[in-house]
Order: structure tokens, then C-alpha cells, then sequence
């Protein structure tokens, strides 16, 4: 990098791990390091709290699962009143009569019950266990999912954050060409008072004062768009202050292609997620073919069941009942192979899966690494042309001011100058995101030193 590069405040982060700043900046912003503006998002970004939301709703699933392993007891109760004519519909009751010298009318019937009953499964042939193991499997995928959420959501968090500071210090460079511009207009009219310019060269020098200033307009614009991208993804109000850390200038070197697909392979999480897919549907076809097993279970029940209310206290009343269930499926029409086909299907189905993602994160490595390593070598040779540009620049303006060159050559040499500047500006930044999507492809966080990666 040329001193003047390197001497220019960068308004930028960087791949390589920043301390995570908490200073107040101007007007009591806060300043952000990319490692912080991540932090930020991760804590506050409704899109990924939604997604961590399920780590609940999973955790609920493992605790619905190991109920069946407990007793589950409840308390019951009715009242109620019945009048039925049974006994009259007897073909003995007319035998009966005779005990009824007055006569025989049915009456109303009021009982009331209470009762806790209890039932506790016995025995079930590994069908509770697959149940919570299939529970905690899936929290497990879960959290896999929330870990590849979290993973994009830094990546779109350095991609929006560069991308920032691209648009900032291409601004700030167009305006300094136009603060060039305007001076050399007011010199040229200085020059024209005293009969050492011509008409045409202020014309010239107006025009080129007036041509920059929709580019101004336009990369103003973009610098608005770029900020409210990242002060949404950080969950900040339209108004809210951004003041980014610089970033170092110096491109990291990525480890060895190798080395990232390795650990892609052993850290991407979307492979976890797939691989705990395939355990889970392993699981579930345990709890379905345990459904086809003998199942015991016991099942209680004590109470009171009396017609006057007052009786309730009495022993006498006492109802109670227990007993050993054996339930087993002989024989369901086949439903239940049908159920396990379609699950070793599914199984099937996600392990080959799998192993599409497995060849397919090996193609987004090297692809990710080929994009960077070319973003590199694009923004150094951009560096060195912004370089050439900027001396060509200096030697135009000595030859202008000696009377050597004319103004058109002075007028070329600061629109290239200016224009390389721009273009290594975004060569330097586009290398910067793309190193950040090669960070993601491996799945470690936008702001993982390469060095780390290295010595892991």
C-alpha cells in the first residue's frame, strides 16, 4: 500500500477479530468496530430472535417427551341426578309387587363422585427412551439451525458494514475532486482578471466544476441507502448516529485450500443440522416400530362416591380400584409398516442430502477462496494505478502551473485520478466482503482472524 492510501482514514472494519469498542463518539454516538456492530446485531436483530425463539420451543418438546416417563395423576369429579324405569321393564317385577303392598314409583337418583386416579407406564420397549432421545436430537438440530442463523447474520452484517465505508470514502474522494475543481475554478478566474487565462479555460474549468456534481448527488445517495441497511440489521433508529472504526489496509493471506475445506467439513453447522436429521429420523423410527410392542401400564384410582353430600367424610363411602393393563397391537392393516417405510425413506432422503451438501461446501470453499484471492490481487493492482494516477496527476499540475501542459491535460489527469481512486476504493472493500463470505463458507464469524483458523 502507498503512504497515501495507508495515511488516509479508512471508515472501515475488518476480517481480522477488532476489540469491540464501547467509546462515545461525536454527538454521543457510539463508535463501532465490526466485531461490535456483529455483536450488536446478534443481540438485537428481530429476524435472528426469532429464529433462536425455537431453542424454546424445542426445549419444550424434550420436557413433553420425558412426561410420559412420569406418573401423570389427576383429580376428577361429577354430580349428577337420573331417573330410569329399568326395574319396571323386568319380567320379574311383577313378582317384586308384593314387597310394595302401597305401590312402586321410581325415583330420582343424585350421586356424587370425587376421585384422584393415577396411571404410570410400566414397560414400553424403549418407546418413552426413543421418544426424548428423538426431544433432545431435535434441540440439537435446533440449535445447529440457530448457529447457521447467527452465521449469516454477521456476514450480512460485515457485507452491509464495508460496504458503508466503501460508500463513505468513495464520497469523500469525489468530494475532494470537487473541492480541486472549484479552487482551480476560482484560479482560472483570478488568472482571467489579469489577462492570463482565456474564455475557453474558464468555460472548461466551469464545466468541469459543474460535472462532478451529480456524481456527489449519486454517491451521496448511496452512502444514505448503505447506512440504513446496517442500521437495520443492527435494530438502530433512522436517526441513530454511525460512527465506524478504520480499518487496517493490509489484506489478510488466507490459509491453504485444503486446510478451509477441512474445516468446513468439520465446523459448517448446516452439515450438523443434516447429520442430527438423520439420527432423529433413526430415532423416530424406533418410537413408530415400539408402537407395534406390548406396553404396561398401571393405573389407579381412590375416591369418595356418595348420593348425600354430607357422607363425603365417611370411610364407609370409600371407592378405590387398580390394576396392570397390558396393551399390544396384533395386527393394524399394515399401517405401521407404511409408517416406517415412509420414515427410512425420509432417512434416505436427508442423507443424501447430506452428502449433496458435503460435495457442495467443499465447491463453496474454493469458490469463496478463488473470489477472494482474485478481490486481492484486483485491489492491488488497482492500488497501483490509483498510484501511477495520483504521481501522473502531481506531474500534470507541476507542468500546468510551468506553462508546459495545457489545462485539458491537467482536467484528464484529475478525472483519472480520481476515477482509479474510486475503483481501488471499492476493489480494496469488495476484497474485504469477499474475505468475509470465505470466513462464512468455512463457518466461522465475518470477523475470524485468519491466523486462527490457521493454527486450529
Amino acid at each position: 500500500m502507498s503512504g497515501a492510501r495507508a495515511g488516509r482514514a479508512r471508515c472501515a472494519g475488518a476480517v481480522l477479530a477488532l476489540a469491540s469498542l464501547g467509546t462515545a463518539g461525536p454527538s454521543g454516538a457510539v463508535e463501532l468496530s465490526l466485531a461490535k456492530a456483529v455483536e450488536t446485531a446478534l443481540a438485537n436483530n428481530p429476524a435472528l430472535a426469532a429464529v433462536e425463539e425455537t431453542r424454546r420451543q424445542v426445549e419444550g418438546g424434550i420436557v413433553e417427551a420425558r412426561a410420559d416417563a412420569f406418573p401423570q395423576i389427576s383429580f376428577g369429579g361429577s354430580w349428577g341426578q337420573s331417573l330410569s324405569p329399568s326395574l319396571l321393564n323386568s319380567p320379574d317385577f311383577e313378582d317384586l309387587l308384593e314387597l310394595f303392598p302401597e305401590g312402586f314409583e321410581p325415583g330420582t337418583q343424585e350421586l356424587t363422585r370425587a376421585a384422584i386416579t393415577v396411571s404410570q407406564t410400566i414397560w414400553s420397549f424403549g418407546k418413552v427412551r426413543a421418544a426424548v432421545d428423538l426431544a433432545e436430537t431435535v434441540a440439537q438440530a435446533a440449535e445447529a439451525q440457530i448457529a447457521a442463523a447467527r452465521l449469516d447474520t454477521g456476514l450480512a452484517v460485515a457485507d452491509a458494514y464495508f460496504r458503508v465505508l466503501a460508500t463513505r470514502e468513495g464520497l469523500a474522494t469525489i468530494e475532494a475532486d470537487r473541492e480541486y475543481r472549484k479552487r482551480d475554478l476560482e484560479r482560472v478566474r483570478d488568472l482571467l482578471d489579469i489577462g492570463e487565462a482565456t474564455e475557453l479555460e474558464l468555460l472548461r474549468a466551469e464545466a468541469a466544476a459543474a460535472e462532478v456534481e451529480p456524481e456527489v448527488a449519486r454517491r451521496q445517495g448511496q452512502v444514505r441507502v448503505a447506512e440504513n441497511g446496517l442500521r437495520n440489521l443492527l435494530a438502530l433508529s433512522a436517526e441513530e448516529p454511525l460512527v465506524l472504526e478504520p480499518a487496517p489496509a493490509q489484506l489478510p493471506d488466507p490459509p491453504a485450500g485444503d486446510l478451509l475445506v477441512e474445516l468446513a467439513l468439520a465446523e459448517r453447522p448446516e452439515l450438523s443440522d443434516l447429520a442430527l436429521q438423520v439420527a432423529a429420523r433413526e430415532q423416530q423410527k424406533k418410537v413408530t416400530s415400539a408402537d407395534g410392542l406390548p406396553q404396561l401400564d398401571f393405573n389407579g384410582a381412590w375416591g369418595r362416591e356418595v348420593r348425600v353430600i354430607g357422607n363425603f367424610s365417611d370411610p364407609l363411602y370409600s371407592a378405590w380400584a387398580f390394576g396392570v393393563n397390558l396393551n399390544w397391537s396384533l395386527f393394524d392393516g399394515g399401517r405401521r409398516k407404511g409408517q416406517v417405510a415412509q420414515i427410512e425413506s425420509q432417512r434416505t432422503q436427508t442423507q443424501l442430502l447430506l452428502d449433496d451438501l458435503r460435495a457442495r461446501v467443499r465447491l463453496e470453499v474454493d469458490q469463496a477462496l478463488s473470489n477472494y484471492l482474485t478481490a486481492r490481487a484486483r485491489a492491488a493492482a488497482a492500488e497501483l494505478s490509483a498510484g501511477a494516477s495520483r504521481e501522473a496527476l502531481r506531474v500534470a499540475r507541476e507542468n500546468y502551473e510551468q506553462g508546459v501542459a495545457t489545462q485539458t491535460d491537467l482536467l484528464d489527469a484529475q478525472s483519472r485520478s480520481t476515477l482509479s481512486e474510486a475503483i481501488a476504493i471499492e476493489s480494496h472493500y469488495e476484497a474485504l466482503i469477499q474475505a468475509s463470505r470465505l470466513a462464512r463458507a468455512v463457518g466461522r464469524p465475518a470477523t475470524a482472524p485468519w491466523r486462527a483458523i490457521a493454527e486450529n
